[in-house]
């Protein structure tokens, strides 16, 4: 047998009990896991190995999770062969559906981050502490291409990781791939091996997602050399470049950068100029993130114009970018929340002993308040400032914009307090504290499940 021949058998040879149980150990999993399972041959074989590993572990706990997203006529119905599937393995199964108006534009984006959602609150209901996909190695390769047809810099172009916090504020769910480096057609052989029929969803043939034009361009691009191998090798090298600049910028920003407990950041100028241009410029992006409560940074386009503005001194009168505004002060950059931005953040609506989270910044938890009473987390803006001096709390001078954007907690349009600044209501306690610390290099976007 050739070498070529070899590699060909290997390629197709199914995933065994043995080596699956091995990748899903260095993951040291919990007792409870989800897989995220459309009933299609990749999830499906994810759900065979899966059905296999547990059956060896005394009190491991496994659920399916099927998120029908309703933008297909057979959906619904696909979701009920997914849960025929899931007893026939003997897996406990939920089905998950998407509800309201779906997006004319954008829709597997729309759907990518719904089905994220959806997926999140399941793991949190049902106390699993990892959730499992498929991911493999065509689509290690696929990203990348999509990414590089974007013009992606090296952060878009790393490879996804094994393992991730499924959502960026969600440290107890962990997103898990351990299928990640394998082939499809290995994934295919172990369907066919577990003698079931997966479901075939015809949008996966469609050219117009340029999911399906990447995957198709794997096979033009293989006889030159570029095959799935290479490119998710390329995204690998990607990924240890990022973690290198992630390193930078994090050293950065702990060393010359001091976050106020009213979320505005003061930066080092001299420090910020003097480092390399990508680091400044990653820099700039976490601030952006860290003060706007941003799930991502700024365009780089628009990031570029304000390194180049504070490189050439040029940033007296101020720059309002992603829903934060960059201005000098005594050699400090101030980067500070907008209070038109923190406006049009949707209001967080809490009772006594309630919390979440507002305007992507703050951890807002009322811990006391009137009996059966319906409060309102939103923006102070001026009508709270002016409610505070009018009932003689006494405010910080100089800080008005970062006050502004400050929480507030309302009910029937009048302030009762405001976290950081006093109550008007004696019975109200309300504690705010800012997420985003210490300063972090931000997640890349989440992949498909």
């Amino acid at each position: 047998m050739t070498a070529q021949d070899e590699t060909a058998r290997s390629a197709s040879r199914p995933v065994s009990a043995a080596e699956f149980a091995t990748r899903l150990a260095s993951f040291k999993p919990s007792r409870t896991i989800a897989i995220a399972f459309s009933g299609g041959p990749d999830s499906l074989a994810l759900l065979v190995l899966a059905a296999q590993w547990a059956k060896k572990r005394k009190g491991t706990r496994l659920v399916a999770l099927t998120v029908d997203h309703g933008l297909r006529a057979a959906s619904a119905k696909e979701a009920r062969v997914a849960a025929r599937l899931s007893r026939t393995l003997g897996i406990a199964h939920r089905i998950l559906r998407w509800q309201g108006d779906k997006p004319a534009s954008g829709v597997q984006a729309a759907a990518r981050e719904a089905r994220y959602a959806l997926l999140l609150a399941a793991c949190r209901a049902s106390e699993a502490g990892d959730l499992l996909v498929a991911h493999h190695l065509e689509d290690q390769a696929e990203t990348f291409l999509l990414r590089l047809a974007r013009g992606s810099g090296v952060d878009g172009l790393a490879a996804m990781p094994p393992s991730r916090p499924l959502a960026e504020d969600e440290s107890q769910v962990r997103l898990l791939r351990p299928l990640l480096d394998l082939p499809r057609s290995r994934l295919l052989a172990t369907v066919a091996q577990a003698g079931l029929v997966p479901i075939e969803d015809p949008s996966n043939e469609n050219e117009r997602f340029d999911r399906v034009k990447a995957r198709k361009m794997l096979g033009l691009l293989a006889p030159l050399g570029l095959d799935a191998a290479r490119l998710a090798r390329t995204a690998a090298h990607m990924a240890r470049a990022r973690a290198a600049l992630e390193e930078q910028t994090s050293a950065l920003l702990q060393a010359y950068a001091k976050l106020s407990p009213f979320g505005h950041v003061e930066m080092d100028m001299a420090a910020l100029a003097g480092a390399p241009a990508e680091i400044g410029l990653r820099v700039l992006a976490a601030l952006a993130r860290i003060v706007g409560g941003g799930a991502y940074g700024p365009r780089m386009e628009a990031l570029e114009s304000v390194h180049a503005a504070i490189a050439a001194g040029a940033l007296e009168r101020g720059r309002t970018l992603h829903g934060v505004k960059f201005a000098t002060l005594r050699g400090c950059l101030v980067v500070t929340r907008e209070f038109a931005g923190a406006q049009k953040a949707p209001p967080l609506v809490l009772k006594a002993g309630g919390g979440g989270v507002w305007d992507g910044r703050f951890n807002v938890q009322l811990l006391k308040a009137r009996r059966g009473m319906q409060y309102e987390v939103g923006a102070l803006g001026p009508a709270g400032l002016a409610a505070l001096k009018e009932a003689g709390i006494v405010l910080p001078e100089g800080q008005r914009t970062a006050l502004l954007a400050l929480p507030g907690l309302w009910r029937e349009g009048r302030l009762a307090g405001a976290p950081h600044l006093g109550t008007l209501d004696p019975i109200v306690v309300v504690q705010a504290s800012f997420r985003r610390v210490p300063f972090i290099n931000p997640q890349d976007k989440p992949d498909r499940a």
